[in-house]
């Protein structure tokens, strides 16, 4: 691909270390990219998804958001996309309900027949000089809150740390972008800031 989709999810899976293996736990803040045909970029943050034994229909409800994506023509991008795939279909059919359980197997076959033409990995054919950057991104720690002294930036806007698949869909934009299609996102990110996170706190003189 050498061309913005029109419609993009950038996943980033959350795992947590428990008994030497790690567990899928959630999904981070996934970053949803229109891309207009008269080159305006439109961004949408989803928030945190938690994937619990405890909230089982969670899993279920992961797998059929993505099946209605890929339905809807999103292209999609995930971080260590079979692990996550494999990890998320067989949680979801291990706590499906008998009630679910159809919708369940019906979200697994759409993946299933659109993952090798229409969900790439982070790291699928991406040019020797997006690797290490990737690589560092899917190891990234989750943050909410901003270090002392860090200023406003691709890591940091408005006092609140770039969530991650913002971070990759920077990376992204540059490899699939012309320089002045590249340029325009960038813009649509800054205002999209601007006009959805809180200004920094004011200093009192």
């Amino acid at each position: 691909m050498d061309t913005h989709p029109a419609r993009l999810v950038v996943i980033h899976p959350m795992y947590t270390a428990r008994e030497y293996r790690y567990h899928l736990t959630a999904i981070d803040d996934s970053l949803v990219v229109h891309h207009h045909a008269d080159g305006r970029f439109q961004l949408e943050l989803r928030p945190m998804v938690k994937l619990t034994a405890r909230g089982a229909k969670s899993y279920g409800a992961a797998l059929r958001q993505i099946a209605a994506d890929l339905e809807t023509g999103y292209r999609i991008v995930i971080v260590d996309r079979d692990r996550f795939l494999a990890d998320l279909e067989q949680l979801a059919r291990e706590h499906a309900s008998d009630k679910d359980r159809d919708e369940i197997e019906r979200a697994a076959q759409i993946i299933a027949e659109r993952t090798r033409y229409q969900m790439l990995d982070s790291l699928f054919e991406a040019p020797a000089e997006y690797l290490m950057g990737r690589y560092l991104l899917a190891a990234r720690e989750r943050r909410t809150k901003a270090r002392k002294h860090e200023q406003s930036g691709l890591n940091c806007m408005y006092g609140i740390p770039t969530p991650r698949s913002e971070q990759l869909w920077h990376s992204l934009r540059h490899q699939w972008c012309s320089p002045r299609s590249n340029a325009a996102g960038r813009v649509a990110w800054e205002n999209w800031c601007r006009a959805n996170r809180p200004a920094m706190p004011k200093i009192a003189a």
